[in-house]
């Protein structure tokens, strides 16, 4: 079992089993990290008869599927995801991928677990920042894919939020505040993911929409991994600004108002979530596009002088453009 170390409290649940314990942030999910959990199998004897099992958040399953893909050339592996993040979006699909420097996910496999056990009872002592970053990615899924989930998954996280702004916790007693809705949410994001990974797994074509808000949050993360500079920010978080400033862009390239991209706002912001670009600690200045646009140029989506990018113009209305990075410059000269 590779399980994030804030889980100790979950290790009477494996007994028999051999617990790697791992710290997760995503400094800590780079390559040179990975080492110590193969280093461990091998202590262990794990031969490729062995089955690893997975247990925390996104970064917990990233690590873990990426060790079980390359360890002696594969070995079996499974998921139970602890967050809402990892429940809605990563531990479906089968990318494990690992940092190298602040390049996020840059170095990684496709390579699909045997099964993924998802329970939202599990969720109930998630902290509510966590939570909230899951949210965002819920709500991502539905502007893709299903109109009327996204108003119920609104309606829902705004309720949510305003229950913790009241109470303190995300529980009323019986359970998380709203505990089968939220299932039922989660449910049918596992749906439709796991559809589109099965159509499309290396992300040929339909997959990409799952990179809705990813391709400015990528870019987001990797300034404010400028420790000292910028606060720290969830995944989750950067991709709620992600997609507003998608939306926006979308505005822009199809000469649209910015209406979508204001919904957008503030419903994610009603959930909790941020909607602007993130400033500065020192200088309290937002990060400059020029920070951003540079970083946009080392994503993984880059093609040519021109990187693919994810426009929504309504939920369900979406489209994936390869837009020029010069054409891209003038489009965010103003853009915040």
């Amino acid at each position: 079992v590779i399980m994030d170390n804030n889980l100790k409290h979950l290790c009477e649940y494996f007994k028999g089993c051999r617990i790697i314990g791992i710290e997760t942030s995503e400094q800590k999910k780079r390559i040179e990290n990975v080492l110590p959990v193969i280093d461990r199998l091998l202590d262990e004897g794990a031969d490729r008869g062995a089955f690893i099992l997975g247990v925390g958040g996104g970064i917990t399953t990233d690590i873990a599927g990426f060790v079980a893909s390359v360890y002696k050339r594969g070995v079996r592996f499974a998921f139970l995801p602890t967050t809402l993040l990892a429940q809605a979006d990563a531990s479906i699909g089968g990318k494990n991928g690992v940092n190298f420097e602040s390049y996020k996910n840059i170095i990684g496999t496709i390579n699909q677990p045997e099964w993924v056990y998802i329970c939202a009872e599990v969720l109930r002592s998630l902290p509510a920042p966590l939570f909230r970053a899951g949210a965002a990615e819920v709500l991502k899924t539905f502007v893709l894919f299903d109109r009327e989930a996204y108003d119920e998954a609104a309606g829902y996280f705004a309720e949510l939020n305003d229950f913790f702004n009241k109470k303190g916790t995300l529980c009323n007693g019986a359970g998380i505040y709203g505990e089968e809705r939220l299932q039922q949410l989660i449910s049918k994001c596992a749906m439709y993911k796991s559809g589109v990974v099965e159509r499309d797994t290396y992300e040929r074509g339909e997959r990409r929409l799952l990179n809705l808000g990813h391709t400015f949050a990528h870019a987001i993360e990797k300034v404010c991994a400028d420790a000292g500079r910028y606060a720290p920010i969830m995944h989750g978080e950067a991709v709620s600004i992600g997609m507003v400033l998608a939306a926006k862009v979308a505005a822009r390239l199809h000469g649209l108002s910015n209406g979508f991209a204001e919904r957008l706002k503030t419903d994610l912001g009603r959930a909790g979530l941020p909607v602007e670009v993130p400033c500065g600690l020192k200088d309290g200045a937002p990060i400059a596009m020029e920070m951003l646009l540079d970083a946009l140029k080392k994503d993984k989506k880059v093609s040519g002088g021109a990187i693919h990018f994810i426009l929504p113009d309504a939920p369900q209305q979406v489209t994936d453009k390869l837009i020029p990075f010069n054409e891209l410059e003038e489009i965010c000269r103003d853009l915040r």
